[in-house]
């Protein structure tokens, strides 16, 4: 009985025995070889791939800045092992839904702005208060080690955090409005995404508007809106300077970002996976990102300040103090009220902001 892999005699073809058949067999046998080689080199399929929503245009700063570099180094990995693809572009994930497109497994990873879905990141929000953040470098860091010493409580025990994107402090911003001091807001029409923010607005006369970044620019057009409470990071993605005349640079409060995904689906990943991510997941790699946000604004303030004609105004040490004095320490308690476990929390990040200044003068 011939053996089913090994050959024990020649083989016969159409009863033509006698017809070279030693080397048809060997060019046979080579041919598939070969084939076989080839496919053991052609280009890795991955055993994971995820989805990332990243709620921005592919061309916005955020996305071709800071999270597709962050990609493609995970990327670069083992693509046999995981391969993450951007879904950039409100159309699958937007600024308000996107907990609810990851809940529902439309993309495994998201980008969201925490004070964006407040209710359900109320202790994320001390890293929107004024004052607090010197810049995104460290507040990033200081967003990780908050994490780290469980200042998030409760709001990250079903997702799993990998990158914290911290926004540098907010300056205020009119469209033919001076803005040269606080007292500038009294009877105007102020948009912010921090509830933090529109207490601050109230205390020096304006109304506040609860109003998403993609939607600012309409509404200053339009004139629902007279200005905005804002980093200078928006304006080249969403055409601020458009729409806007005079800024007063000011330590107007923060904004956090995650990169996360949801806790189960995280702990489905083979464990090769979760270890690349892992890799790509520290406190470090989130201090490098807010080091580049802290790049891309100082782009941005010279991208405004080279369009057209406006008036800008930097709020001097002794205005600062008159604003901590003033609104500093009912902010903070306002913060503590509504936020379950808020004292804890605030004591938890000026300790992390501490810790992430020290590590970051080293």
């Amino acid at each position: 009985m011939r053996r089913r892999y090994g050959l024990s005699r020649p083989l016969s073809f159409g009863g033509c025995k006698d017809i070279g058949e030693e080397p048809m067999i060997r060019r046979t046998l080579a041919a598939l070889l070969s084939s076989a080689a080839l496919l053991a080199t052609g280009p890795a399929v991955a055993q994971e791939t995820l989805g990332f929503g990243t709620a921005n245009p592919e061309q916005h700063p955020l996305v071709t800045r800071i999270l597709t570099p962050w990609v493609e180094a995970i990327n670069a990995e083992d693509p046999s092992v995981l391969e993450i693809q951007l879904r950039n572009g409100p159309m699958i994930v937007n600024h308000t839904n996107f907990f609810d497109r990851i809940q529902d497994d439309v993309v495994q990873m998201v980008f969201g702005i925490t004070a964006f879905d407040a209710g359900r990141f109320p202790r994320s929000l001390v890293t929107t208060l004024p004052f607090m953040v010197q810049n995104a470098e460290q507040g990033a860091l200081a967003a990780c080690l908050f994490y780290e010493a469980g200042g998030f409580g409760d709001e990250t025990a079903d997702i799993v955090p990998l990158l914290f994107v911290q926004f540098p402090q907010a300056s205020l911003h009119f469209q033919n409005h001076p803005a040269t001091s606080m007292e500038d807001m009294a009877g105007m029409k102020v948009m912010t995404g921090s509830p933090v923010v529109s207490g601050l607005i109230q205390a020096y006369g304006g109304t506040p508007l609860s109003i998403n970044v993609p939607e600012m620019y309409q509404a200053l057009q339009r004139g629902t809106a007279e200005g905005l409470v804002m980093n200078f990071t928006a304006f080249p993605g969403f055409r601020l300077n458009e729409v806007t005349t005079d800024h007063l640079i000011a330590p107007l409060g923060g904004g956090l970002g995650l990169v996360f995904m949801m806790r189960d689906r995280f702990e489905a990943l083979p464990d090769a996976a979760q270890e690349i991510l892992e890799r790509h997941s520290t406190c470090e790699t989130s201090r490098q990102t807010g080091a580049a946000i802290d790049a891309w604004e100082a782009d941005a303030l010279a991208f405004v300040q080279s369009d057209g004609e406006r008036r800008f105004h930097t709020m001097t040490d002794a205005q600062v103090a008159e604003l901590v004095e003033r609104v500093g320490g009912p902010i903070e308690a306002a913060y503590i009220e509504r936020t379950p476990g808020g004292a804890e929390a605030l004591e938890i990040y000026r300790q992390s902001l501490d810790d992430a200044s020290a590590a970051i003068a080293e």
